[in-house]
């Protein structure tokens, strides 16, 4: 389904399921746009309300095989959001820190979680 859109509207959608599904994950489901790092990721790749719409029957797996084409200014706005979506926790838990390995892994984009959050605390 997502296949047949053009490339960037795939992009955008394929974030969007990536933080819908790690925001949902999440115990007490904390909003994607009260992370400090959405607007510049909104702004960046101009995600809509559709696009999440769009996204919630988006499969996961589908999303991460898009995303693994996509620019690295992308990928690092991505790595940024999924990690303010993380540092909710008072500690991360390495489940959390294990899936963000993952996910970066499975985009192509081998950074890890400290990484992104001494990057995130300096911006």
């Amino acid at each position: 389904m997502i296949y047949y859109m053009n490339p960037k509207e795939r992009e955008r959608i394929a974030v969007c399921r990536v933080l819908l599904d790690i925001a949902e994950g999440m115990d007490g489901y904390t909003p994607v746009s009260d992370c400090p790092h959405f607007q510049q990721l909104q702004n960046k790749i101009l995600l809509t309300e559709q696009d999440f719409e769009k996204a919630r029957e988006t499969a996961v797996l589908e999303s991460l095989v898009i995303l693994k084409g996509a620019h690295y200014n992308v990928k690092m706005m991505l790595a940024l959001t999924v990690c303010d979506l993380y540092s909710e926790y008072m500690v991360t838990p390495l489940n959390c820190r294990l899936a963000f390995e993952t996910l970066m892994s499975a985009i192509d984009w081998p950074i890890s979680f400290s990484e992104v959050l001494a990057k995130s605390k300096t911006e």
